[in-house]
């Protein structure tokens, strides 16, 4: 599952994998988005904007 985490509260919120797919169409070029989500539910990465951090969790 994909969580989002709130930069100033630490609260963690369960979002889709649509929505995750959509937060990540709209930060990098469209040929990055499936490595990406790849890279992440391996634990590889975790997203970051100004606002949320998005990690996958098992």
């Amino acid at each position: 599952m994909f969580v989002k985490i709130d930069k100033k509260t630490r609260a963690e919120v369960v979002i889709s994998s649509t929505e995750m797919t959509n937060i990540l169409e709209r930060d990098l070029k469209a040929n990055l988005v499936d490595a990406t989500l790849t890279d992440m539910v391996l634990g590889a990465y975790d997203h970051k904007d100004r606002e949320a951090i998005y990690k996958y969790k098992t």
